[in-house]
């Protein structure tokens, strides 16, 4: 059988949906926990997903909260008509409003290019030891990683430990250099 991204998608989708309230917000405590431990927050400029409930994604919100208190520059990104995003300036009096796809986006209008972020926080369903990403299937993770500096910080959060290894993977798409579980780090950076 081949375990392409698909495959796991439509696993994942399903396994995160059965996913009860309060184990979401278990998870996500432990996993925001964890990933305060890695020395990354001395950077200045930090892209992170606003996540959904309706997805049942790791909860962001004390990320958020986090950053603010730690003075960084927050960003998050907003779908335009043409289905490119962008990626706007947030702070704690940004107003956040649901778009057609139940994703809330920043009512904001300080756009940051993606060269000007030193650390992009991911949503995923589900990553393999390699360090490589299932998301929604639409890219746009990917067009937007590929648009950002060599030495961005990309760390994916995720519900469950790894997959031995997707199926399919290409040159499009970009591979995590770290990803946080609610059981440890997983580092995928080569050392030298």
């Amino acid at each position: 059988m081949i375990k392409n991204k698909k495959f796991y998608r439509k696993k994942y989708q399903a396994l995160r949906m059965k996913l009860l309230k309060e184990e979401i917000y278990d998870l996500s405590d432990k996993i925001v926990s964890i990933l305060k431990t890695i020395p990354v927050w001395e950077k200045n400029t930090y892209h992170l997903f606003i996540s959904s409930k309706q997805k049942n994604e790791v909860e962001t919100k004390k990320i958020l909260s986090y950053l603010y208190d730690l003075g960084k520059v927050v960003v998050t990104s907003k779908m335009l008509p043409d289905k490119k995003l962008i990626h706007l300036r947030v702070n704690q009096s940004t107003r956040f409003i649901q778009n057609d796809y139940n994703i809330l986006e920043p009512d904001s209008s300080e756009e940051i290019l993606p060269t000007d972020i030193d650390v992009v926080i991911i949503p995923l369903l589900c990553f393999d030891k390699n360090g490589n990403r299932v998301g929604y299937g639409g890219g746009y993770y990917d067009k937007f990683l590929s648009k950002t500096e060599n030495a961005v910080m990309k760390i994916g959060l995720s519900f469950f430990e790894p997959v031995d290894h997707i199926d399919g993977i290409t040159e499009l798409d970009v591979p995590l250099d770290i990803c946080v579980t609610s059981e440890k780090v997983y580092d995928f950076r080569k050392t030298i």
